[in-house]
């Protein structure tokens, strides 16, 4: 039970917006009540806790990763209302970005720090609907290509040697199957039918171009924030990178370090998560 949240079936309004937000599928709309999907395991991301507006959802006392929400502090800084508006977000209206603003997108992500200076960062800005859904299906084909390594026959193989890669394996198996699933419905897994995806490059021997391309992403996240844009980080799309440097057709010599989505935010969160385990500091 530590790792799923708890819903007061008494007070829950049946708005699904829990189910709308929840990034990882995980609750869902069955005999007229929110429930958990059999056998899941939420990350604990508190979205759906945020998002209710009756405070139906709660977590158990044994949570792992305990949270407490609570409402906005008008209060505050504007850039204390900006980080803690920030959330990744993966629900969208279908308003547009104008281009206009996409420009903009990229001059603040360049005001972040370059190793040395280089500014070897190049960025590939997609709103065209059929090349996203191009996209989309070069990454699930990318996991599709695992499937015998996780059939039946190979987890059990490996699992005579390692237990720990055949559960991995397991979990890979089932995601592939879910981002099927999903995507035969338009459901989209990967881009989340988001108005905008933006890839950033940089030379693949650099040693720090990973590092130079994500602050760069985070400084464009925070300024689509401050805009009321939302936006989240893509990892299926990283884990395929070489398969979308090739539908993309990046030079020679430059790797994709970065793959965010964008849109105008569909749901606007009135609550903050405030995580109750305190980081841990060395302090010397």
């Amino acid at each position: 039970m530590k790792n799923k949240v708890i819903i007061d079936h008494s007070k829950c309004t049946l708005c699904e917006n829990c189910i709308s937000v929840c990034g990882t599928r995980k609750l869902e709309l069955k005999d007229n009540s929110i429930q958990i999907v059999e056998n899941a395991s939420c990350i604990l991301c508190g979205h759906c806790a945020a998002i209710c507006p009756v405070d139906a959802i709660s977590l158990p006392d044994d949570c792992q990763m305990p949270y407490e929400t609570k409402y906005f502090d008008e209060n505050l800084t504007e850039i204390e209302k900006l980080l803690k508006n920030k959330r990744s977000v993966r629900e969208f209206t279908p308003k547009k970005i104008e281009k206009e603003i996409l420009g903009k997108f990229v001059y603040y992500a360049e005001k972040a720090p370059s190793s040395s200076n280089k500014r070897k960062r190049e960025y590939i800005v997609i709103t065209d609907e059929n090349k996203i859904l191009e996209l989309e299906k070069t990454v699930i084909e990318k996991f599709n290509s695992y499937k015998t390594l996780t059939s039946d026959f190979s987890r059990g193989l490996i699992g005579v040697f390692s237990k720990h890669t055949s559960k991995m394996l397991n979990s890979v198996r089932d995601t592939i199957v879910k981002m099927n699933t999903n995507f035969d419905k338009k459901d989209y897994p990967v881009f989340r039918g988001a108005p905008a995806v933006v890839f950033i490059i940089a030379p693949t021997k650099d040693m720090q171009a990973k590092d130079d391309c994500v602050i760069s992403q985070q400084y464009m996240m925070l300024y689509a924030q401050s805009l009321g844009i939302g936006s989240t980080i893509i990892g299926y799309a990283q884990h395929a990178h070489k398969s979308l440097e090739k539908a993309l057709n990046i030079k020679e010599g430059y790797s994709v370090f970065s793959a965010s989505i964008f849109g105008y935010q569909k749901f606007k969160y009135k609550k903050e998560i405030n995580f109750i385990n305190i980081p841990k500091i060395t302090w010397y």
